[in-house]
């Protein structure tokens, strides 16, 4: 028993490497500033809560405080878990990226330790962070008991989630650690895998699965999938609540688990997927180490993605060579041309094979107003689209940010700016060329959601003018229905399925977006000495602004004619649904058709002139302390 526990101690609390990197963590002020942070966010989460929840006033009444501190919770636990998924593999990327860098997993290889002691330390002390973090805020939650409406339960299941997703997260970076594959670019690809994943998987089952006939009110096959619809079970239960056990007895037993208790589920998923990963890196631990699995460095030498000599033909560089540098040199891996490229293809076959599958009557239909006859297929296509293109639009500002954030501080960390210092190369001539080099690299991924909408605009207008296209619509004491929405009173014609102006409006709204979150993540690729120092700060930048302006903007434009629409263009994601479906995002979009037009074209213009006015603001800013901010972080100032 006393051997089992030494060994236990030492795998475990007791590992010198977990000690080491939480002795290390603890010391540094950076982390307790980073805690004092996430503690203040989860605050202002909470008043704001409070005032949208309308906790916060006089004369409020216990039911009215229980309400608005469900409210309250429920927005905090989507944000935790949220920050958890996105924040935990950039915290995790950076310790692996200090270990490689040190040669330290070469160095603990010729220690007595085992390969269970090695995988496990190193988890566990990567876990230490992002675990004080949930720990700070659990007085925050605690509070939050004494409005009532909020069950115990709820606040350790949401904990639980945060947690599971934490370990999830962090087995899979020591897995590319020990594989050595835990480059910058393996952990954000990984990163912006598991956001495309949450979004699509939420939006599908909210939008679809949720509407199909015999699924109102009930758990689907994506809920223990998804932290997210996982949680949704646990708060929202009067309305997604799982099966009760009688109603899937008739079900393999594993099958009837995994749709009854979807909390357990996901739990027993990530934790045998994590134990999994963890299992194998055991294994293979020295042999990687001792260079005996060659397979894997191969096949990156015969797709060219290793760092090997490459003798290219000499090009025409255009007048900014940085400008070209960025936007012709960026990516020509295999990986990086084949995920491009692949991104290109699978968003426009994807976009193209839905109007195909609606056009041809394939797509399920959904019961949307009670009055209706028949459900409605326009609805399943409108839900879809916008799905596809915000898991697109996501991608692309992900991509954005990272390569923005990481192109100061790489050529700072490999010496390329030093030489570059030394040419006649202006800091001006320096930061435009690169924000101008990074939006046309960006620009064939950016081309995919305009082109899905001009051409799902093309067949809506065109098969309006020649009566191809398949959807019918029913009418109801003479209102003409589009989906939920009331289009107009007037002759049964078939209506429009997506405004033809949505692509152009769109370009014009996006475009100057992806410009700021490129100018923001310059900004602080610059002051910071590595990669992740500008990535987190960039990404609750932009995340944080996107959030305010998409909760003003959508209210705004379901309620205040003409003005909305002009607010509502600042949000790149609520103005998706504004250009996809104006008559169900758009008041008075029916009954003024041409002013609500010209509406969302002032605001198109007003919302790519602010975002061009800050991003001017931004690079002037970057400019005029480029030369001092580069010598303090040299060390030369």
């Amino acid at each position: 028993m006393q051997l089992f526990y030494q060994w236990f101690w030492r795998l475990g609390p007791g590992n010198p490497m977990a000690v080491r990197i939480v002795q290390g963590g603890s010391r540094r002020l950076r982390d307790l500033w980073l805690r004092m942070a996430y503690l203040g966010a989860l605050v202002v989460l909470v008043l704001i809560g409070l005032l949208a929840g309308g906790g916060m006033g006089q004369d409020k009444s216990l039911a009215d405080l229980a309400k608005a501190g469900t409210y309250v919770f429920a927005f905090i636990a989507y944000g935790q878990v949220i920050l958890v998924c996105l924040l935990a593999p950039l915290f995790m990327a950076g310790a692996i990226g200090a270990e490689q860098a040190g040669k330290t997993y070469d160095i603990l290889l010729t220690t007595p330790l085992s390969n269970l002691q090695i995988i496990f330390g190193s988890l566990i002390g990567r876990l230490f962070s992002v675990i004080a973090l949930l720990l700070s805020g659990l007085p925050l939650f605690s509070v939050l008991l004494v409005f009532g409406g909020v069950p115990v339960s709820s606040v350790f299941m949401a904990f639980a989630l945060a947690g599971l997703t934490a370990v999830f997260v962090g087995s899979v970076a020591v897995t590319l650690s020990v594989f050595r594959a835990a480059g910058r670019k393996a952990v954000f690809v990984f990163v912006i895998s598991v956001s495309a994943f949450l979004l699509a998987s939420y939006a599908v089952d909210i939008l679809l699965l949720r509407r199909l006939p015999g699924a109102a009110g009930s758990t689907t096959l994506l809920t223990p999938l998804n932290p997210l619809l996982v949680l949704d079970s646990s708060i929202n239960r009067a309305n997604y609540s799982p099966p009760a056990p009688e109603a899937v007895s008739h079900l393999p037993g594993v099958v009837a688990f995994y749709l009854a208790r979807p909390f357990a589920a996901f739990a027993t998923l990530t934790g045998l997927s994590s134990l999994l990963m963890i299992m194998c890196c055991a294994v293979v631990l020295r042999r990687v180490g001792q260079g005996e699995s060659q397979w894997w460095y191969t096949l990156k030498k015969r797709l060219r993605m290793g760092r090997t000599a490459r003798v290219r033909v000499p090009r025409t560089v255009g007048r900014n060579p940085i400008a070209w540098r960025e936007s012709h040199t960026r990516g020509k891996v295999a990986a990086a041309i084949i995920g491009r490229y692949g991104f290109l293809v699978v968003g426009l076959l994807l976009g193209v094979g839905l109007i195909a599958v609606y056009h041809f009557g394939l797509l399920p239909a959904v019961q949307t107003v009670p009055s209706r006859k028949s459900p409605n297929e326009a609805v399943v296509f409108h839900s879809a689209l916008v799905t596809l293109l915000m898991i697109e639009i996501a991608v692309i500002t992900l991509v954005a940010i990272y390569m923005s954030a990481g192109s100061v501080s790489k050529e700072r960390e490999d010496g390329t700016l030093d030489i570059m210092l030394t040419t006649p190369i202006t800091p001006k001539y320096y930061i435009w060329g690169k924000l101008q080099g990074l939006v046309r690299y960006l620009s064939m991924m950016i081309a995919v959601p305009v082109l899905t909408l001009v051409i799902g605009g093309a067949y809506s207008y065109f098969g309006h003018l020649l009566g191809f296209t398949q959807a019918t619509f029913e009418y109801s004491e003479g209102q003409r229905l589009l989906g939920s929405a009331v289009v107009s009173q007037g002759p049964a014609d078939k209506p429009y399925l997506v405004p033809l102006e949505s692509g152009p409006l769109f370009l014009v709204m996006f475009v100057p977006f992806v410009a700021l979150c490129v100018a923001a993540g310059m900004g602080w690729s610059l002051k910071a000495k590595g990669v992740l120092g500008a990535v987190v700060p960039t990404v609750a930048i932009i995340g944080s602004l996107s959030m305010v302006l998409a909760l003003c903007g959508y209210n705004a434009a379901a309620n205040i004619p003409f003005v909305g629409p002009i607010v509502n263009a600042f949000s790149p994601t609520t103005a998706l649904l504004m250009v996809v479906d104006p008559w169900t995002t758009i008041d008075s979009f029916s009954d003024q058709p041409v002013a609500q037009r010209l509406a969302m074209l002032i605001g198109a213009l007003l919302s790519a002139a602010g975002y061009s006015a800050v991003v001017y603001a931004l690079i002037l800013g970057m400019v005029r302390s480029f030369d001092h901010t580069v010598r303090k972080l040299s060390g030369t100032a």
